[in-house]
């Protein structure tokens, strides 16, 4: 059954700008908002969505509720000036123990919402285990990161473990850490279990003492890369059997 809001002050309409703006909402409720015609049609054939708004209707999308809403409430749920028809809510997945993976990806205080979701997708399609992130990351719920990420975060188990926590996950894993002064791509070898870590695009990473570094050879005057390109080559070139 589809329902109808005509009002901006409906207070689903409130809850959804504040789960898009809030990671504390987020947490607190165990939802997240998602934005984006593609990643909600793909996302409704493998998970349960809990609430679709659109501007005519879609019932052909699997969800809990469906509402009819206008384009100016639609504009103010997602924030886009010209958003493409829908919108969603759906579950917070929950974080699951990493421990006995083969290989981790580790995002050491990525600042940039959409270098992280990029990692994610590429971690995802590399088929890696599943992901950590350090205290200071973003939340990988983020409006920007899940739209970059195209909802891979449904997919890739992922724990966000107090420091403590994350020593004990690395302690068995062979621990590698990208960075401009380690040995190059082309000359290391990789032994799993492992973890990789990608840090901070402006103040480095955490200290890792086990960590073997590995960096990307560069040419032409060429100083460094974003840290997703960066990560999507490490990625591969690690996945790789």
């Amino acid at each position: 059954m589809v329902s109808e809001i005509m009002s901006l002050q409906h207070p689903l309409v409130k809850e959804c700008v504040r789960l898009r703006n809030e990671k504390s909402a987020r947490a607190e409720s165990g939802k997240v908002l998602l934005i984006g015609g593609k990643m909600i049609r793909e996302l409704s054939q493998r998970i349960e969505l809990l609430t679709i708004f659109s501007t005519t209707p879609a019932t052909h999308l699997r969800a809990k509720e469906h509402f009819l809403i206008t384009e100016e409430i639609l504009q103010k749920i997602t924030g886009l000036p010209a958003p493409d028809g829908l919108a969603a809510i759906a579950s917070i997945p929950t974080p699951q123990s990493l421990n006995g993976k083969n290989r981790i990806l580790i995002l050491d205080k990525i600042a940039d919402p959409g270098n992280l979701g990029t990692l994610l997708r590429t971690a995802l399609a590399m088929n890696w285990d599943g992901v950590i992130f350090t205290p200071g990351t973003v939340d990988p719920f983020n409006d920007k990161a899940l739209r970059a990420s195209k909802g891979a975060i449904f997919f890739l188990p992922y724990a966000h473990p107090s420091l403590e926590e994350l020593a004990a996950i690395v302690k068995p894993l062979y621990i590698y850490l990208a960075d401009l002064e380690g040995t190059p791509l082309s000359k290391a070898t990789f032994q799993e279990p492992l973890a990789m870590i990608l840090s901070n695009e402006g103040a480095g990473a955490s200290a890792w003492s086990k960590a073997q570094k590995i960096s990307i050879p560069m040419h032409n005057n060429v100083e460094s890369l974003n840290v997703a390109i960066s990560g999507a080559i490490l990625l591969y070139s690690m996945s790789k059997p």
